[in-house]
This record gives C-alpha cells, structure tokens and sequence, in this order.
C-alpha cells in the first residue's frame, strides 16, 4: 500500500532527467528514512552519521527526489504491504551535480517533515586544501578565519584555502549591540583534505555558544603500484 501523493508527480516527456551525486547529513540523527529511485519503483535507505557525511548515492530521474518513510500495513492478501509517507522532497537543477543534503526539521508542520538544504558538494566549490563554513543558525556571524574577516549570513560562505594544516576562527552574533563570542579556536585539516565547518543552533536556548560539526572529506590514497 501506498500513501497518497507520494507518486503524485507524473511523468512527462519533455521534463530532464537528473543525474546526482549526493551525501546526506543532519545534525540529529534520522533513522529508517529512504529515497525513491528516478523509475518511482525502487528505493534506498539512507544512513545518517551525526559528525560525518553519509557514504555517497545516486540518482538519475525527474525532479523532484522523494524522501519517505516505510510503516507496516499488512492485509490478508498482502502480509508483507507497507504505507509510504513522504517527509521531504527536493527539485535539482537540470544539470544536476554532486551535492551534500542538508536535512533540517521543518517545526512549522505538526507531522514529521523535513526541510533540505542542497549544498553544491563539488570538487570546484571545495577543493582539497580547503575548508568552507556553513552557517545554520538564524544569527549573522562576524569574526575572523586565518587572515579573513567574515561576515555570513545564513548558508554557506566560500571556500578558504589554507596554506599549512591549521587555522584559527574566531566567530560571535551582535546582540543588543554586544558581540557575543561564539566559538573560538584552531581548525584543522590533513593533507589531502577538504572541510566543511557547520555552526548551529546553541544546544541551551539562550546561551551564545554555537553547536559545530566539522566534516572532512578525504581523497583515498593510492595504492602504490606492485612492483
């Protein structure tokens, strides 16, 4: 058994097929959701990690990508029936890409739902040697990364290079004209590295210490050729 609408989009011919790269991650981690392959048919679970990018999917079909969950509903015809609720959905642009989805929990809706972030992933706006900050609270940052000043609204900023393994953040909000130190501290990357510096909510309402994540990806090394 299906729940209704989530096979509502139908296909048309003149619609693009999409072809995606991603990895998913969310601050809290979600269990026992799935993504609809492009043919509507058959569908993946998706494994969160709660400090880390999940391993990578793909998927190649229309927009939007379907995010559900699966609960049992057998009948007597059908032991093994199940009802499909869909949680989030997300639209690609036609030339698809290598994304990260960032999942956030939409509060506004009484039932589970999810709001999702598509952060272009790709080696051209996070190169090795590099570490980009990705700002998911409601507050405008301002500080310094290395030698830079920043200023970051919510959403991601570019890509910083850095020029040895390590550089210093520092990071506040203005609050009734006071700045107020959010985080304060190195940060790192090994050879090879790309980084993604997530800042989030404060974990005690009211208090000006940020939650961070901080999530590497590393090129695998090369095996060295027999001899």
């Amino acid at each position: 058994m299906l729940t209704a609408g989530i096979y509502a989009q139908e296909s048309k011919e003149e619609e693009p097929i999409i072809k995606a790269e991603f990895t998913v991650y969310s601050l809290k981690r979600i269990q026992d959701l799935k993504f609809l392959h492009g043919d509507r048919k058959g569908a993946s679970d998706l494994e969160f990690f709660s400090s880390a990018r999940s391993k990578l999917y793909e998927y190649e079909g229309l927009n939007p990508i379907v995010f559900f969950r699966e609960t049992p509903s057998p009948t007597i015809k059908d032991p093994k029936a199940v009802n499909r609720t869909k949680v989030a959905e997300l639209s690609l642009p036609e030339e698809g890409g290598e994304f990260l989805f960032i999942f956030f929990p939409d509060s506004s809706r009484e039932n589970e739902k999810y709001r999702i972030y598509p952060l272009d992933d790709s080696k051209s706006k996070l190169p090795n040697g590099s570490i980009r900050l990705f700002n998911a609270t409601s507050f405008q940052l301002e500080g310094v990364f290395g030698r830079n000043k920043i200023n970051l609204a919510r959403g991601p900023s570019e890509a910083y290079r850095l020029s040895g393994n390590s550089m210093s953040l520092g990071l506040g909000f203005r609050y009734e004209g006071k700045l107020h130190m959010s985080y304060n501290g190195p940060v790192e990357l090994e050879r090879n590295s790309r980084g993604l510096f997530m800042l989030f909510p404060p974990f005690v309402k009211g208090s000006a210490i940020l939650q961070t994540r901080y999530l590497r990806d590393s090129e695998p090394k090369l095996k060295q050729a027999l001899e």
